[in-house]
C-alpha cells in the first residue's frame, strides 16, 4: 500500500488555512462588536430610557387574598 502522507500534509495545511481565516474573522467581529459598544455606550448616556421588564403575570399582594377558611 503506497504512503499518502503528501495528502496528509495537504489536509493539514488547509485545515491551518481555513483555521486562520476564520481566526481573522472572528478578531475583526470583536473589533466591530467593541466598537459598536463604545459608540452605543457614548450616545446612550448614564440611565436607561425605559423601565425594566416585569414578569407577565404579577403576584397579587398578600393583604389583598381572602383568609383561607377550614
Amino acid at each position: 500500500m503506497p504512503d499518502h502522507w503528501s495528502f496528509v500534509a495537504a489536509a493539514y495545511g488547509l485545515t491551518a488555512l481555513v483555521l486562520g481565516i476564520y481566526w481573522r474573522r472572528l478578531v475583526r467581529k470583536e473589533k466591530e462588536v467593541n466598537t459598536l459598544k463604545t459608540t452605543r455606550t457614548a450616545t446612550s448616556g448614564a440611565e436607561r430610557s425605559q423601565n425594566p421588564s416585569r414578569t407577565g403575570h404579577p403576584r397579587p399582594e398578600p393583604v389583598s387574598r381572602p383568609p383561607l377558611q377550614q
